[in-house]
């Protein structure tokens, strides 16, 4: 598989008259790709002509093969069955170029509408597809888990409630450690009532180098990172991840509707409201005597020590070797690693 096929793309649809054409994306580069066949709908022409106006193209000079055209792999129908194929695809110069030789009004079209999608993802982080989400209830219920999965996130969370705070609540200070140990206690409830552990005891009790990714089900890039596996959500599993977010966004809808009314809060007042939301989603309360600031400082240095196992596990593994703890232990593996490890 080409570096190409790695390339994870967004597939956008793009609709001229009756023909719907499948386009990804890429916004990194900020370039759209299209298959030939893709490039005959586009102009209502057959594949063939599409495709002797590429070769010209390419060999009078006109555009560079390689800058023009990518080796994506995409998944199509073939017989009633699902089948994998690397396929070539096009930029949108290759597109402006055909459009000169047969129809540079279409060639227009799509190119404004691509330069409108592009602008779209880089102004909003997004563009939605509202006829397919209107058509499509599973879609639409996906994207919805999707949001409630992006406003659930620690970051998002405690932005939000900040945000709030700022509005209408009477003891907010920013600098205050009083505010900060109060968000950590919020979540430790939301923790405690979906694994029936605070954050820190989720991470001294899921936080293993010997497991998969080290145990965690959430990290942004190909491996978790060692800033990753000292945060107790990325060690929930699926459902309890939809679970937790389920009861961050009732918690934060019901903070912005307060500070929308102009309500005061308080600490107290939101702490209260959480005690009520999880009894009234028929979750255990946090006892008082379960302190996850104590054991923060214990599960943070073991989430330390699992990781620099983890990094040396992977290193026998990509070295053609079976990983024994045992033999890590007695020292057979050192060989392979640096001082500094």
């Amino acid at each position: 598989m080409s570096k190409d096929d790695e390339v994870n793309f967004k597939v956008e649809v793009y609709q001229k008259d009756d023909q719907l054409i499948d386009v990804r994306v890429d916004i990194e580069t900020q370039e759209v790709w299209v298959t030939e066949k893709q490039i005959a709908k586009l102009f209502d022409l057959n594949s063939r002509t599409i495709s002797h106006h590429i070769t010209n193209i390419y060999e009078d000079g006109e555009l560079d093969r390689n800058s023009t055209t990518r080796n994506l792999l995409i998944v199509q129908k073939e017989g009633g069955r699902r089948v994998s194929r690397t396929i070539t695809h096009y930029n949108i110069d290759i597109i402006n170029f055909i459009g000169f030789r047969v129809n540079g009004r279409r060639a227009v079209e799509f190119r404004h509408w691509a330069s409108e999608l592009i602008k779209s993802y880089l102004r909003d982080g997004f563009v939605i597809n509202e006829k397919a989400l209107r058509e499509s209830p599973e879609k639409a219920n996906e994207l919805a888990a999707k949001i409630r999965a992006i406003r659930a996130d620690e970051r998002h969370v405690y932005d939000k409630l900040k945000d709030c705070f700022k509005e209408s609540a009477s003891d907010y200070d920013s600098r205050s450690q009083e505010v900060r140990n109060f968000y950590s206690k919020m979540q430790d409830k939301f923790h405690y009532a979906i694994t029936g552990m605070v954050s820190a005891r989720l991470i001294l009790d899921r936080a293993n180098h010997e497991d998969d990714n080290m145990g965690l089900s959430t990290f942004a890039g190909v491996s978790p990172t060692q800033k990753e596996v000292t945060v107790g959500k990325n060690y929930l599993k699926e459902t309890e991840l939809y679970r937790m977010n389920l009861l961050s966004e009732q918690f934060l809808l019901h903070a912005e509707s307060t500070a929308l009314k102009g309500k005061m809060m308080t600490m107290r007042s939101l702490n209260d409201h959480v005690d009520k939301l999880l009894l009234f989603n028929e979750y255990e309360l946090l006892p008082d005597s379960r302190n996850g600031a104590a054991l923060r400082d214990e599960a943070n240095e073991h989430a330390q020590r699992q990781y620099k196992l983890f990094k040396k596990k992977r290193i026998i593994e990509k070295a053609g070797y079976v990983y024994d703890p045992e033999l890590m232990a007695y020292g057979e593996y050192n060989d392979l690693f640096d001082d500094e490890d």
